[in-house]
């Protein structure tokens, strides 16, 4: 009688890490299947950061939001609210300590590191694009040199926005997918 007890625990536990796993899945799924998809310029990085691990590290232009707002300054969670350019590129409409109702903008919560000179500074949450391991390093090095040159800087990030939940999909450089600039 004690053993069937320890089955049926087990099976439940089993059924609800699966159906858990199966929501975070079909959460990611339903963002990348939306038409909300930004692109956001990247910025230029300190060459001598070094490599950690088999992914890329990106810094973009949107970092800071003009405001006196005391509130959002200091390692406080915040919502960043974007709207799109002509060419789909992400622009900061606003950023809040609240969850806006009825906004027509998407949003990702981001962490305010610093206020300074008027402005609010941020990292946005998408800052890792995870590759094959044996690229990794090789589109890592093609990012560098793309961003070191401030005349180039002709790199973006395709990220998926919907509901707060965001997917970085894709890095372009020049125009080219990061995955098909370093095939082997």
């Amino acid at each position: 009688m004690k053993k069937t007890y320890i089955y049926i625990l087990f099976g439940i536990m089993v059924v609800a890490q699966i159906a858990a796993s199966a929501q975070t899945i079909f959460k990611y799924e339903q963002t990348i299947a939306s038409d909300n998809v930004y692109k956001f310029r990247t910025a230029p990085i300190d060459p001598s950061d070094p490599f950690r691990g088999k992914y890329v590290t990106l810094r973009f232009n949107i970092s800071s939001y003009e405001t006196d707002d005391e509130s959002l300054q200091y390692n406080n969670d915040v919502y960043a609210y974007f709207s799109k350019d002509e060419n789909g590129f992400a622009v900061l409409e606003t950023l809040s300590k609240e969850l806006l109702p009825n906004s027509e903008f998407d949003y990702v919560k981001v962490e305010t590191s610093s206020h300074y000179a008027g402005k609010v500074y941020f990292d946005l949450p998408f800052s890792t694009y995870y590759m094959e391991e044996s690229k990794a390093y090789d589109a890592e090095r093609l990012y560098w040199d793309n961003n070191r040159d401030s005349e180039k800087q002709n790199a973006y990030a395709i990220v998926h926005i919907k509901d707060g939940t965001h997917v970085l999909t894709d890095v372009i450089i020049d125009g080219k997918s990061l995955k098909d600039a370093v095939e082997k």
